[in-house]
């Protein structure tokens, strides 16, 4: 029975993505280093602190580390069945390059983000102690960004939340809630807040302006707008804002209007055209996410089919060698 119990976990792990089990396995290493580290006071050699990033320590590595080290068991243990998960759907769609891809934007930025947040933090409040305490670590952001990548393709798919079922496009929002709650009651106590806001931020600026398709850059369609992050109720004003801001970046020449020419991120005009436009960007949305789930499903049986291979393969092997210790044993028994 033992035996048993352990092949099949080792095959249910054997179904993830070769990469995304890599990933999981350095974020054990770095929650291991994190737990040490507490205890050891030497946090600040992985997690980032703006007093550690300025002369004359200089500790530019932790703007990759911080996102990696873990210091609570409960979250990283969450963090690595939360990435195991997400990237078994996501790394078969992307594929392997930009999945890493995805990955690093999204531990960089954030933690870069963060920096100038604490920077700006001090020249407004001036509190070096608080500066000195505040260590930003933590998956927490990637698993958000990820989130966000989650309503970008699964955009209306529900999936299981502890004992709820939540559509995809709420799980982001729902993350970010949870720390600005958790926030509220201890601080910068919270080392992944930040890394949350920041990283849901940029990973929807980069899946939305600057991931690479064929043809073209980033994901013009209205379903993934800035505003649908938000509670319908005040959506229309975010709309507004959002519009604004976009236009005067687009004259800053830091976004291309060319690609969202026709979609809502722009100011709506009242005209009878808006709501077939609606219809026919909502049915080639619908069209995208169709072919990049049949994709998904193809490759999720090709790894299937090829997992019960291997493990046919081996039965037959395992029989083989009991079959001939079988003859060994027989043997030995009639020497003549």
């Amino acid at each position: 029975m033992e035996n048993i119990s352990t092949n099949s976990v080792l095959s249910n792990f054997n179904n993830f993505p070769r990469l995304t089990k890599t990933i999981a396995a350095t974020l054990g290493v770095f929650l291991f280093l994190g737990v040490i580290s507490t205890h050891m006071k030497t946090l600040n050699l992985f997690a980032m602190n703006v007093v550690y990033i300025v002369p004359p320590r200089f500790y530019l590595w932790t703007f990759f580390t911080a996102s990696l080290i873990e210091t609570s068991i409960i979250s990283g243990i969450f963090n690595i069945i939360s990435v195991l998960f997400i990237g078994k759907y996501l790394e078969p769609i992307w594929g392997s390059k930009v999945f890493i891809k995805f990955i690093l934007v999204v531990i960089f930025f954030p933690t870069l983000c963060a920096f100038f947040f604490f920077v700006f933090y001090f020249f407004f409040f001036g509190n070096v102690i608080n500066l000195m305490k505040a260590n930003v670590s933590g998956f927490s952001g990637v698993i958000a960004a990820l989130s966000v990548a989650l309503k970008q393709i699964a955009t209306e798919q529900e999936l299981d939340f502890i004992l709820l079922k939540i559509k995809a496009k709420w799980i982001p929002s729902i993350l970010v809630l949870f720390r600005i709650v958790l926030f509220s009651f201890i601080g910068f106590q919270d080392r992944s807040f930040t890394l949350v806001i920041f990283g849901v931020f940029t990973a929807w600026i980069y899946l939305r302006f600057y991931q690479a398709k064929p043809g073209t850059k980033g994901d013009p369609n209205e379903s993934f707008s800035f505003y649908t992050f938000f509670p319908e109720p005040i959506q229309p004003p975010i709309k507004v804002v959002s519009n604004i801001i976009f236009k005067i970046l687009c004259k800053l020449s830091i976004c291309s209007s060319s690609a969202f020419s026709n979609q809502s991120i722009l100011p709506i005009t009242n005209n009878g055209n808006s709501s077939n436009n609606d219809e026919n960007y909502s049915v080639a949305d619908m069209e995208r996410r169709r072919a990049l789930a049949v994709k998904a499903l193809e490759e999720r049986m090709q790894q299937q089919n090829q997992h019960q291979q291997q493990q046919q393969n081996q039965h037959q092997h395992q029989q083989q060698n009991q079959h001939q210790n079988l003859n060994v044993s027989i043997d030995s028994q009639n020497p003549n």
